[in-house]
């Protein structure tokens, strides 16, 4: 499990053991399972206009990262809070409603993903991963996921 959420760092730190919902009022996108190293990273890309080679989606680690630091985890790493690269808010922040179709469509065909999307499945978690980004509207807030596994 995969919840994204707009914090400052303090309260971010707080909520590493039990999740954004421990901590009232975050702004939060809750999903199943959305990794920000592979998946955002890919997403970063495709906003940003790196076009795809064939039906390869495009993927630059050394220039998208969209993984930040780790905030905390536990001492097993079943589950954390991980800070998501402020460069790649920023461009999910400035796209477009336009673009969300396009871009989702890109995504969908990355190979990460467990299963097929069907077209615009996944024009709605673009979206929702677009308006909590915007939620980030000063200097000491940032976006993060907490990670919760099985």
């Amino acid at each position: 499990m995969t919840d994204y959420f707009v914090a400052t760092a303090g309260r971010a730190a707080a909520a590493v053991e039990h999740g954004p919902a421990a901590e009232p009022d975050l702004p939060t996108l809750e999903m199943k399972w959305v990794e920000p190293a592979v998946l955002g990273s890919s997403l970063w890309a495709i906003i940003e206009g790196v076009p795809a080679e064939g039906d390869r989606v495009p993927l630059d680690l050394d220039r998208y990262d969209a993984a930040g630091e780790i905030v905390g985890a536990a001492d097993d790493y079943g589950h954390g809070v991980l800070r998501i690269a402020d460069g790649f808010v920023r461009a999910l922040a400035g796209l477009a409603d336009e673009r969300i179709p396009a871009v989702a469509a890109v995504w969908s065909r990355c190979e990460e993903w467990i299963g097929d999307w069907e077209p615009g499945e996944l024009d709605d978690t673009v979206l929702g991963l677009r308006d909590l980004a915007r939620e980030v509207t000063r200097p000491d807030l940032g976006m993060y996921m907490w990670w919760s596994g099985p």
